[in-house]
């Protein structure tokens, strides 16, 4: 008898919310569902280990919601900073421009702004 079933991970758009970034001052961002899949002939039977994430557009930067502020944030499309668990990545960016930058440099070297 062959059977084939395994795990895998899924990555699911949720929707646009506003939040305001910590790193580049952007407030446009997506909410993502990340879950663990266990499938059996490639179905997906059931997920585990779901976190709902959002990433900024700009520098995507990513902040983990707290599971109980889910269903605000899904009703209201706005996310406060009481929503937040905690950064999972900050990038560095320009928060002139947004364009991403090395620790070390002083100024943007794509507007020259200094940072």
């Amino acid at each position: 008898m062959f059977f084939v079933m395994g795990f895998g991970s899924k990555d699911e758009l949720l929707k646009e919310v506003s939040f305001r970034c910590t790193n580049c001052i952007n407030e446009k961002f997506e909410l993502h569902q990340m879950s663990n899949v266990f499938s059996f002939f490639f179905i997906p039977i059931f997920r585990f280990n779901k976190k709902f994430l959002i990433v900024c557009k700009n520098c995507k930067s990513i902040y983990r919601l707290k599971n109980e502020s889910l269903e605000k944030v899904l009703e209201t499309s706005n996310v406060t900073y009481d929503d937040v668990e905690e950064i999972i990545r900050n990038n560095n960016v320009c928060k002139n421009c947004g364009h991403r930058v090395d620790e070390t440099d002083k100024f943007c070297p794509n507007c020259g702004n200094k940072l």
